[in-house]
């Protein structure tokens, strides 16, 4: 078995060495992997041997160790896991991940075949850079001079004992200075150490950049993208921007085109040619490099594209509210993905920051759902007192509500009677006396210990979580008007309140459902939850540009539908809106109206007018958010929004008509003022008639010589 197992491992080798990484078979990359387990099993096996058939397996393990001479000088001789590498042919490949494994083996072959070295050396050299890498990131930092120095002091990797830093850098320069400086600013170090799956891929993208770079100095094409799609007859599928320069030449080409047509094309032409332009500059400031440096120049310029909108887009999630970064650098992190260069991460975090300053709003999600209070006790995050942080519980002695155990304190309140009869004897003996007195100042006298739950200012620390009552509201259910009256400064607050809703909801453990209503029929569900469909639904709501009318029927009907599943009969209806609303049908209203006798339902509505005040009251929306209590009281949970202050240093705000996009509510007031000064006109006649001589002979009468203006005539007039 011993000799069979040595065999398989000269084979691996022999492919190493002599042919590409494809051609080792798949079914044995996993036997790299193994090391432990091969430590294991073969002490086992050879324990059970008889001493003349030990001695025979150390002759072949020997004869074994001479075939993988070269990696092993590579090794120090003392170093703890060095013999054990030897005897099993695996050295520091037995750390790499099984993702990176294919990559390692392609980049030791490609080395070997340029340089005319030996690809068993490439490989753990390779290895062992690699693992320094991981090393250095799972530190949080990136593998400079002085982060591999640390590595090999602390001596907590086999890699690297007795190893000297030069030996442990890689990529070999200049590329491995680039790659440090742009990952530098990338912030990389930061989220890989955070979260394995970014790790990973960030390894496997380092490998892939070592490949193309040896490939472009050997002379040597690059493969064919395995990400596009092939055809039966070996055609490759255009990508979305060759389809659409294909478009934009084919418009150009076809005959009488629309001016916004022939527009559209120029501008795609002049910035086609913008970025032509600097391409050739790059390229002519790159001629001048040494070969060597100007293809390490280019991939790191590459690489840095690739990265940072990923990176950017983690950075604006963990800004927009806890949880959300962690969803998107978790298991299914995904650089190629097409989430990462979505323009709703520009608007979500500007969004976040408008929130900062928009209490009202928290205050508003907070009050929504059924069943609010604190609910029953569950395990949830430990929040810490934090005088600048949102309300939260926290367990405090000022409420005295429940009696837990004993504790120490100077609280003469809580004390033991124990603690009561020494002071009760000090009266006549002064060493208790003393004795009670020096306990109280040391804050060491046994009391009971009795304190409750309070609201106060919190930070959260999702890290450690403890048993204490939450609050168990029901799920938020929200209803967003997007016609065309709600947009500029109106859109941007019910965007702000949608993004308010998923970080509550996520953060109480809620369900959110939203309703994106216009015109008749025209409702959108959103489901806003964590998971990654609920992260796309959030950009697609933000990207949304409001238009349409205001039809309330639909919404309302499939909330009411929604309420007899039992996972949303616990909901409140939140309706956003700026009041221009018409009445729903009167089976809706029905519907309504037993939900709420019946489920105890709550129909909350934030009124979203107009700084200036123009609007007149809203009566339909407060009729819908009225509600008789069962004592015989009537609720109104109507709130108007006020804070503008907030909203108006917003640069797309100025252009803006509040009251209507169109300008209706400008040439009402237009209409107005031209009615008043035909009124004026008209009494200024009147006036006139009055103090007026009686008529000449011949002349006409006062009624004959006054003749009413028009409305036609006012309107020229003015």
């Amino acid at each position: 078995m011993l000799l069979q197992q040595q065999n398989v491992h000269r084979q691996v080798f022999s492919h190493v060495d002599t042919k590409p990484w494809a051609a080792v078979p798949p079914s044995r990359h996993h036997h790299l992997h193994s090391k432990r387990d091969r430590n294991e099993t073969f002490s086992r096996k050879t324990n059970r041997r008889s001493t003349a058939s030990a001695a025979s397996s150390k002759r072949d393990v020997h004869a074994h160790a001479a075939v993988l001479d070269a990696p092993t000088k590579a090794g120090p001789t003392g170093s703890k896991g060095g013999h054990t590498a030897l005897l099993h042919g695996l050295g520091d490949i037995g750390d790499v991940a099984p993702s990176h494994l294919p990559w390692l083996l392609r980049l030791a072959h490609i080395q070997s075949r340029r340089t005319g070295g030996d690809s068993s050396v490439a490989i753990q050299e390779t290895a062992r850079g690699l693992m320094a890498w991981r090393a250095a990131l799972n530190k949080g930092l990136l593998p400079d001079e002085i982060c591999l120095q640390q590595i090999i002091d602390e001596g907590s990797e086999e890699f690297a004992i007795g190893r000297q830093p030069s030996e442990l850098k890689w990529p070999e320069e200049p590329l491995n200075t680039l790659m440090i400086r742009i990952f530098a600013k990338l912030n990389v170090a930061y989220f890989a150490r955070k979260y394995p799956a970014v790790q990973d891929a960030f390894l496997k993208s380092l490998l892939e950049v070592a490949v193309r770079y040896h490939k472009t100095l050997a002379g040597e094409e690059d493969e064919m993208d395995e990400n596009v799609e092939v055809d039966s007859n070996g055609k490759r599928a255009k990508t979305a921007k060759q389809l659409a320069e294909e478009e934009a030449q084919r418009r150009a080409e076809r005959g009488g085109p629309t001016t916004a047509a022939i527009q559209q094309v120029t501008n795609e032409m002049a910035a086609r040619k913008q970025l032509e332009e600097a391409r050739k500059k790059r390229a002519a400031a790159n001629a001048a490099l040494p070969p060597e440096r100007r293809i390490a120049v280019e991939l790191a310029r590459e690489l840095y594209g690739k990265w940072q909108a990923p990176l950017q887009a983690l950075q604006k999630a963990g800004r927009a509210f806890e949880g959300l970064e962690a969803l998107l650098g978790g298991a299914g992190f995904d650089l190629s993905g097409s989430i990462w260069k979505r323009a709703g991460w520009n608007s979500l975090d500007a969004l976040r920051a408008k929130l900062e300053d928009l209490k009202e709003l928290r205050d508003l999600v907070r009050s929504l759902g059924r069943g609010g209070g604190w609910g029953p006790l569950r395990r949830a995050p430990i929040q810490y007192l934090d005088m600048s942080g949102r309300q939260g519980l926290l367990r405090t002695v000022l409420e005295a509500q429940e009696t837990r155990g004993l504790t120490r304190s100077d609280d003469i309140s809580r004390m033991l009677p124990a603690e009561a009869a020494h002071l009760s004897r000090g009266r006549t003996v002064r060493s208790s006396k003393l004795l009670f007195y020096a306990r109280l100042a040391e804050k060491a006298l046994q009391s009971y210990e009795r304190d409750g739950w309070s609201e106060f200012p919190t930070r959260i620390s999702h890290d450690r979580r403890e048993v204490r009552p939450t609050a168990d509201r029901g799920p938020i259910l929200l209803c967003v008007d997007t016609s065309g009256s709600m947009r500029g400064a109106r859109e941007t607050i019910a965007k702000a309140l949608a993004l308010e809703c998923m970080r509550a909801a996520r953060e109480q453990e809620r369900d959110c459902y939203v309703f994106a209503f216009s015109g008749p029929s025209e409702v959108r569900e959103l489901e806003l939850n964590s998971d990654m469909k609920s992260v796309n639904n959030l950009l697609d709501f933000i990207e949304t540009v409001f238009n349409g009318g205001s039809d309330f029927n639909e919404p309302v009907r499939r909330c009411l539908d929604r309420l007899s599943d039992a996972k949303w009969a616990n909901s409140d209806i939140l309706l956003v809106s700026d009041g221009e609303l018409r009445q729903p049908g009167s089976e809706v209203m029905r519907k309504l109206s037993g939900a709420k006798d019946k489920l105890s339902l709550r129909m909350h509505g934030l009124i979203i007018g107009s700084p200036e005040k123009k609007r007149a009251d809203p009566a339909v929306l407060r009729g819908l958010c009225t509600s008789t209590l069962p004592n015989g009281k009537t609720e109104l949970l109507v709130t108007e929004f006020s804070s503008w202050a907030s909203v108006q240093a917003d640069d797309q705000l100025g252009a803006i008509d509040y009251d209507d996009l169109e300008g209706n509510a400008r040439r009402r007031l237009a209409g107005l003022k031209r009615e008043a000064d035909r009124q004026a006109e008209i009494r200024r006649r009147r006036s006139g008639m009055r103090g007026s001589s009686k008529p000449k002979a011949g002349g006409t009468t006062p009624n004959e010589e006054f003749k009413m203006p028009t409305a036609r005539e006012g309107r020229q007039k003015s």
